[in-house]
C-alpha cells in the first residue's frame, strides 16, 4: 500500500523529537532574551538564532555520531551548546552592525 503525502506530513508535524527540539531552542532563547532584554527585534532574531542553533547543534552531533546527552532522538547536549553559540555569535553580530 503506497503512503501518501499527508500521511508523511502528519509524521513530521507530529513527531515528538521535533517539537522538544523547538520547545528547547526556544526555552535557551527565551532565557538568553530574559537575561539581555531588547526590543522586539531582538526577541525575534534571539528565537530565530536559538532554533537555528539547536538544529545546527543537532545536525553536528548526527554527523560526529555523539551519542551522548541523547534523549531518544533529539541531541539535547549538543543541540543546546549549538544554540548558546549562535545566540552568542548574534549579539555580537548585532552590537557591530548598529551604527552608534
Amino acid at each position: 500500500m503506497p503512503v501518501r503525502i499527508t500521511d508523511q506530513l502528519l509524521n513530521l508535524v507530529l513527531s515528538p523529537a521535533l517539537w522538544l527540539s523547538v520547545f528547547l531552542g526556544l526555552t535557551v532563547a527565551l532565557l538568553c532574551y530574559a537575561w539581555r532584554g531588547g526590543g522586539w527585534r531582538h526577541l525575534l532574531a534571539d528565537v530565530a538564532a536559538g532554533l537555528a542553533g539547536f538544529a545546527l547543534g543537532q545536525a553536528a552531533a548526527l554527523l560526529l555520531r555523539l551519542d551522548w546527552g541523547q534523549v531518544g532522538q533529539v541531541y539535547v547536549l549538543a543541540g543546546m551548546v549549538g544554540s548558546l553559540i549562535a545566540l552568542m555569535a548574534r549579539r555580537l553580530l548585532w552590537r557591530r552592525a548598529q551604527p552608534l
